[in-house]
C-alpha cells in the first residue's frame, strides 16, 4: 500500500467496456494492492514514495529509478514449468492456476510483459516503451495530434513515446486504457524535489515535465519545449517526444546571402548524428516554420521571404567550456575532454572544412564526451577575443590570405585555456598580451596545474607565428595524450589476443581427427 506521505503520480484505468471487464476479472483474484475501484472507475494508482519510505529505490545516473511493467503476467503453464514467474506491477490478467477462456482471450492481445513505463533518468518525463511485436496505440500522440503506433524493435525511437498530456489514452488490441497524471499544481514543487533526489541535475536539464492541467504542452516539431536557455536568445531546451531524450532546439534566420553556407553546415552536422567518437556534435532533425523536413531552406525553388526560420535539434549538453572552470588539467577526464574536441577539429579539417568561430561556448560536454558544435550562422568579423589569433588583426582586411586551419588551432587552444584561466572578454592578442599568456602558462606548469607534455602542446598551438602551430592531425599525435590513450591501446591488444586465442582454439578443434566407432 502507498504511504500517506507518498505523492500520487498517475493512474492507469480502464477506458472502455472490454478493459473494465478485464480489470474486474483481475480484481476477483488476489491482485496487486495498487488496483482500486469505485462505482465509476477501476484501475491502478501509482505513487512516488517519500524519502522515508522503505520502497524508495536507488539507481545509477544512467538508469531510471521508477519503472512500472504492464502485462498479463506469466501463463499458468510457464509458472508450472518454473519460468517467467515475474508478475508485472500493472497486471492485466488473473493469475489463475490453469488457463481459462477469458485469460486465453486476453493473452491473444497482451503479452506477459507488454510494455514498461518509466521516468527518464535525464529528462524526468514519463516514457512508455513497447516490449511486444504487437501494436500499441497512443491516441493523438504525435506532433500533429495523430495516433502513434509503437512496436518492440531495435530502434528505441520506434518502440517508445513520451506520455505528454494530463490524460493519455492507450490501446492494447481491443482494450483501451487511460493513463492520467494526478500530481496537482500545489504538489509540483514537492514532486520535483523527490524526483531530483534520485537523478543528478545539470544546468539546462528539463525538470519534471509533468502535465498538471489540461492545457496542451508546447510542441515544436518532435520536441516538447521546456524553456529558453538563459545564455541564448535562440536556443530552447526540451524533450524528444519519441524517446524522452533531452534536446536543444535552435532557430536560424534564413538569409539569402548565407543560404549555401547554412545548408552545407547543417548537412555536415547531420552526418555525425550517431558518430560520437568523431568529436563533432551531430544534429538530430531539421525543419522549418512550415513544419517541413527537409526545410524550405534546402529547396532551390523556395522563396525565403515566405519562410523566415529554420530549426534544428541536437543533444542537450550538460555544460560547455564556459561552465565550472577547472583550476588545473590534472584529471584524466579533463584531459580527455580536450582530446575529444581536438578529434572533432581534426575530423572537420580532414573533410576539407574549417570552423571559423571556435569559442568556449561551442565546446560542449554531453554525457561523458566533449564535442565541437558547428556554427550554423556564417561568422561575421569577430569581436576582439583571446580566441582570435593575432595574425587576424595584423592582416588588415586580407583574411583570405590567412591559413584558416591555423586560426582554428589557435581558437581551440584558447578555448581550452578558458577552462582553466579567466581572460578579459575583449582581449585583442598583441605581442605584449601574447607574452603574458605564455608567462601564465609557464607559471601554471611550474605549479603542476598543467603537466609538461600538455604545457608544451599549449605553447605550440598558441605560437605567435601560424607556421609554428601544429595541424590538428599533428596535435593528435602529441605525447600529451598518451595517459588517456594507453588504456585504450591495452584494451585493443587484449581483445586482439583474445580473438587470436579463440581462433586458434577453433583450429585445434577442427584438426582433431574423428575416432572410428
Amino acid at each position: 500500500m502507498a504511504s500517506t506521505s507518498d505523492i500520487g503520480y498517475f493512474t492507469f484505468s480502464a477506458a472502455n467496456e472490454a478493459a473494465i471487464h478485464l480489470l474486474e476479472n483481475v480484481r476477483r483474484e488476489p491482485s496487486p494492492p495498487a488496483l482500486i475501484s469505485d462505482e465509476d472507475s477501476i484501475g491502478y494508482r501509482l505513487s512516488i514514495p517519500s524519502a522515508q519510505s522503505h520502497s524508495t529505490p536507488t539507481c545509477r545516473h544512467d538508469q531510471s529509478c521508477f519503472i512500472w511493467r504492464i502485462g498479463t503476467g506469466p501463463s499458468p503453464n510457464k509458472v508450472k514449468a518454473g519460468v517467467d514467474s515475474f508478475t508485472p506491477e500493472i497486471l492485466l490478467c488473473p493469475q489463475a492456476s490453469s488457463p481459462t477462456p477469458s485469460s486465453k482471450t486476453v493473452r491473444a492481445s497482451i503479452n506477459h510483459i507488454h510494455a514498461t513505463i518509466y521516468v527518464h533518468a535525464r529528462s524526468r518525463v514519463l516514457v512508455m516503451e513497447s516490449r511486444t511485436g504487437r501494436p500499441i496505440i497512443y491516441e493523438r500522440g504525435d506532433m500533429n495530434n495523430q495516433d502513434v503506433v509503437i512496436y518492440g524493435g531495435t530502434s528505441k525511437r520506434d518502440r517508445s513515446c513520451v506520455l505528454r498530456r494530463r490524460q493519455n489514452f492507450l490501446r492494447f488490441g481491443p482494450y483501451r486504457f487511460l493513463l492520467e497524471f494526478t500530481v496537482s499544481p500545489l504538489q509540483q514543487d514537492e514532486f520535483t524535489k523527490r524526483i531530483n533526489r534520485h537523478y543528478p541535475r545539470h544546468p539546462h536539464d528539463p525538470c519534471s515535465l509533468v502535465p498538471t492541467t489540461d492545457e496542451e504542452p508546447e510542441i515544436l516539431w518532435n520536441v516538447w519545449l521546456h524553456q529558453k536557455i538563459p545564455s541564448s536568445l535562440s536556443v530552447w531546451s526540451g524533450v524528444d517526444i519519441q524517446d524522452g531524450q533531452p534536446v536543444a532546439v535552435k532557430a536560424l534566420l534564413n538569409k539569402a546571402e548565407t543560404r549555401q553556407y547554412t545548408i552545407d553546415q547543417l548537412d555536415l552536422a547531420s552526418h555525425y548524428q550517431s558518430r560520437p567518437a568523431k568529436g563533432i556534435l551531430g544534429i538530430l532533425e531539421t525543419w522549418c516554420e512550415h513544419w517541413r523536413s527537409p526545410p524550405c531552406l534546402f529547396r532551390a525553388s523556395s522563396d525565403l521571404d515566405h519562410c523566415q526560420k529554420t530549426y534544428f535539434s541536437m543533444p542537450l549538453a550538460k555544460q560547455n567550456f564556459l561552465h565550472d572552470r577547472w583550476t588545473q588539467f590534472k584529471t584524466m577526464e579533463s584531459v580527455a575532454y580536450l582530446y575529444h574536441t581536438l578529434c572533432g577539429l581534426a575530423e572537420l579539417h580532414n573533410q576539407g572544412f574549417t570552423h571559423g568561430n571556435i569559442r568556449p561556448e561551442l565546446l560542449l560536454i554531453c554525457e561523458k564526451r566533449a564535442f565541437i558544435s558547428l556554427c550554423m550562422d556564417k561568422p561575421e568579423r569577430p569581436d576582439a577575443s583571446v580566441c582570435v589569433a593575432p595574425e587576424f588583426w595584423l592582416s588588415r582586411g586580407r583574411e583570405s590570405d590567412l591559413d584558416a586551419t591555423k586560426l582554428d588551432i589557435w581558437a581551440l587552444a584558447a578555448s581550452w585555456l578558458h577552462r582553466c584561466l579567466k581572460a578579459a572578454p575583449d582581449l585583442m592578442v598583441t605581442q605584449r598580451s601574447h607574452a603574458s599568456i605564455q608567462e601564465t602558462l609557464r607559471r601554471r606548469n611550474e605549479a603542476g596545474d598543467i603537466k609538461g607534455p600538455l604545457y608544451r602542446l599549449f605553447r605550440r598551438m598558441l605560437a605567435w607565428e601560424p607556421h609554428n602551430r601544429p595541424s590538428a592531425s599533428e596535435a593528435l599525435e602529441d605525447e600529451a595524450w598518451r595517459p588517456i590513450l594507453a588504456p585504450r591501446v591495452v584494451e585493443r591488444k587484449r581483445k586482439r589476443a583474445q580473438t587470436e586465442q579463440e581462433g586458434q582454439s577453433r583450429r585445434v578443434r577442427l584438426a582433431i581427427p574423428r575416432v572410428a566407432e
